[in-house]
């Protein structure tokens, strides 16, 4: 079972998967997550880009009013995908730590919303994502 924290940080990180979609922040995110989720094993990140790649294609051929509907069912399986690949390796939570990070570097403005990690109490951190779901979690200190 996740904790709190690494919930959050799959949700920040399927957020910023769909926030990166048909934006030049794309490649930084296809090739980021489909490492992660291969884990060395080629086959697996070729499937994961195979999947990536569906994901951005169906958003860009949504219409705009089914868009963000769209959006936010396909959030829902990255999360899902990337809470499974921290369950089972828990050593990857840096990794996609840093990869949201460079993903929201590169994300229009307006898209900036989709992926925010704000510096919470205690050196622990918020991961809000699109659609309010606001996970914190808490530093590390001894006693807290």
């Amino acid at each position: 079972m996740l904790t709190e924290a690494l919930e959050g940080l799959a949700a920040a990180g399927g957020s910023a998967v769909v926030g990166a979609a048909a934006t030049d922040a794309w490649n930084t995110a296809r090739a980021g997550v489909a490492r992660l989720l291969g884990r060395g094993d080629s086959g697996r990140e070729r499937y994961a880009i195979e999947r990536l790649d569906r994901t951005a294609g169906e958003i860009e051929q949504a219409p705009d009013e089914d868009r963000q509907q769209l959006r936010d069912k396909l959030r829902g399986r990255w999360t899902g995908r990337l809470e499974i690949l921290l369950e089972e390796h828990p050593e990857a939570a840096d990794e996609l730590r840093e990869l949201i990070e460079r993903v929201r570097a590169e994300l229009p403005r307006a898209r900036e919303s989709w992926v925010q990690n704000n510096t919470a109490e205690a050196g622990g951190i918020q991961y809000i994502t699109q659609g309010g779901d606001i996970h914190v979690g808490r530093g590390g200190r001894s006693g807290d």
